[in-house]
């Protein structure tokens, strides 16, 4: 074969190969945004409700100042964990972004990450650090060791169980030895959360009982795991509770039905021996 029949074969077939990688490349794309819409769908999501999810978290997850006023109770385990070389707190949906104003304000370094582009960018917009993205993919990006501490509140009961237990798992390969990670939930022995509250919300997929994920916890590797009941109603209308003569059922009724509304389990990556 001539030198200039060589030319002509070799650029027809990086022609030809350029082609396949913009194929593949289009492909890619079309995967990644069939593998959102599956996700949406089966977390029983899709276009419109996301369309509206600001709005609904507007109308049932509180205020702003309701919000963060029930996250300041966490400050002194962060304050207590995070040191002056790690990454900080990598939160994880942050949505509306209360928890990093919050610890932003405390002068704690902190990272969220949101699948929803609408919270995202109002967070940027606030001078927010804000990832739009999966939160397995981004800790499994970062290096290892290198976190104080992963947040994730009310996030798991929207995931499956083999999905919670991914998540711990990317969490505590972040994490640095002694690390925290903490989940909030809400709080199924509360009946009136359990049988209605916690469906307000259709992205929901099933309550998670304390000692349920206590144990995934555990089972994921991680120490010194601790459960906080957290938040109990603030309702007046104590009517359905039946008078009692001393036999404990008002008592039994009012923490059932008035009870914490979520709960908090956390759990430590554990620190390497120190040889003697």
């Amino acid at each position: 074969m001539t030198s200039g029949k060589r030319l002509e074969a070799l650029e027809a077939q990086l022609s030809e190969l350029v082609h396949v990688v913009a194929e593949s490349s289009r492909r890619v794309i079309e995967l990644q945004s069939e593998l959102r819409e599956y996700r949406d769908r089966s977390n029983g999501s899709g276009p419109h409700f996301t369309a509206l999810y600001g709005d609904f978290t507007d109308r049932f997850r509180g205020s702003t100042e309701e919000v963060t006023a029930k996250l300041t109770g966490y400050l002194p385990d962060v304050q207590r964990l995070v040191g002056a070389d790690g990454v900080g707190v990598v939160d994880l949906g942050s949505g509306r972004g209360e928890w990093l104003t919050l610890l932003r304000d405390a002068g704690i370094p902190a990272r969220g990450v949101d699948s929803n582009a609408s919270f995202v960018g109002a967070g940027r917009g606030r001078g927010l650090d804000l990832v739009h993205g999966d939160a397995v993919e981004h800790l499994q990006s970062l290096p290892y060791d290198s976190v104080d501490m992963v947040t994730a509140f009310h996030l798991i009961e929207h995931l499956d169980v083999e999905a919670v237990l991914t998540l711990l798992a990317a969490a505590r390969q972040a994490l640095r030895p002694g690390g925290c990670v903490l989940v909030e939930t809400p709080n199924p022995t509360n009946l009136r959360m359990g049988a209605c509250d916690f469906y307000n919300d259709p992205t929901h997929r099933s309550p998670l009982p304390p000692a349920l994920t206590e144990y995934l916890v555990s089972a994921s590797g991680f120490c010194e795991v601790e459960v906080r009941p957290l938040h109990p109603s603030r309702s007046s209308d104590h009517s359905v509770i039946p008078s009692s003569s001393g036999c404990g059922i008002e008592e039994l009724v009012t923490l059932t039905l008035f009870g914490p509304q979520d709960y908090a389990v956390l759990g430590y990556k554990v620190a390497p021996a120190h040889p003697e």
